[in-house]
C-alpha cells in the first residue's frame, strides 16, 4: 500500500483529536516514501504545523466553512461536473462498484466520491498506475486547490501535492473557466441556498460532452476501470 496519497486523504478528513495526535508520523512516512518531491512535503508540513497550534473547534469550524458551506470548494468530485443532476447517480454506482472490485468497502457515511476515499482507493494501485488514475480528476482537483489559494489557507498545500502526483498536469484553460466561474469566496446563506441548486464549473470545458454525455467524472471512472482490467489480466 502506497502511504502518501492514503496520508493525504486523511488530511483532508474532518479535523479530530486523532488525526492531530498522527500528525508527527504521518509527516515521517511522506518523508519516507519520497513520493513527493521537497516542495510538496515543506508545504505539508506547514499545514501540519498551523493544524498543530489551532484550537480544534476552531478548526473544526474553519473546515465546515471551507469544505461543507462553500459548494466550489466541496470534496464531493461529482458534484463539480453534475452538481446534484441525476447524471451523478450512475456515476457513483459506478465508482462504488470500482472501489468492490479492488476489495475495499466503503466504511463510512460518505459518498464513493468523497476525495479522501478516492485517494485510499488510490493507494492501494501501483504508483503508475495511481498517478494515472489521479489524472482523470486533476482538473477538478486543481481548481478546488486554487480556490484555496484563493482563501489562503493552508489546506491548499493537500491539493499543490496532488498536482505534483498526478500523472498529468491540469488544463490550464480549465482551471481558468472554473475560476471565472467561481473563485471559491464564502457565501451567505442566500447564495448558499442557490448555488446548491445550480451545476458546476467544468460542463463547458475539453472533458465534458457537448452533447450532454457524462463529462470529466465518466472520464475518471474509465480510467480506473481500465486500471483494473489490466491488473486483472497481469494476475490471471
Amino acid at each position: 500500500i502506497m502511504r502518501t496519497l492514503k496520508i493525504l486523504g486523511m488530511l483532508l478528513g474532518y479535523p479530530s483529536g486523532e488525526q492531530i495526535k498522527a500528525l508527527p508520523e504521518c509527516l515521517a512516512l511522506l518523508r519516507k516514501e519520497t513520493w513527493l518531491p521537497e516542495a510538496s512535503l515543506t508545504e505539508i508540513e506547514a499545514l501540519a504545523d498551523w493544524m498543530q497550534r489551532q484550537d480544534l473547534m476552531d478548526l473544526q469550524e474553519e473546515y465546515v466553512d471551507l469544505f461543507d458551506r462553500t459548494p466550489s470548494l466541496s470534496l464531493h468530485l461529482f458534484e463539480h461536473v453534475h452538481g446534484d443532476s441525476r447524471d451523478r447517480g450512475p456515476a457513483l454506482v459506478d465508482l462504488h462498484n470500482l472501489y468492490q472490485e479492488a476489495g475495499l468497502m466503503i466504511a463510512v457515511h460518505e459518498m464513493p466520491d468523497y476525495l479522501p476515499l478516492f485517494l485510499e482507493y488510490l493507494s492501494v494501485l501501483p504508483p503508475e498506475q495511481a498517478a494515472h488514475d489521479l489524472s482523470g480528476a486533476i482538473d477538478v482537483i486543481a481548481a478546488i486547490g486554487a480556490r484555496l489559494k484563493n482563501r489562503k489557507t493552508p489546506y491548499a498545500a493537500i491539493f499543490g501535492a496532488l498536482e505534483e502526483a498526478a500523472e498529468r498536469k491540469p488544463d490550464d484553460k480549465a482551471i481558468a473557466a472554473a475560476l471565472a466561474e467561481d473563485a471559491g469566496a464564502p457565501l451567505d446563506n442566500q447564495q448558499l441556498d442557490r448555488e446548491w441548486t445550480e451545476q458546476f464549473a467544468f460542463e463547458n470545458s475539453a472533458q465534458t460532452n457537448p452533447e450532454g454525455g457524462c463529462p470529466a467524472a465518466e472520464d475518471m471512472v474509465e480510467r480506473m476501470k481500465e486500471s483494473v482490467n489490466q491488473a486483472g489480466t497481469r494476475s490471471s
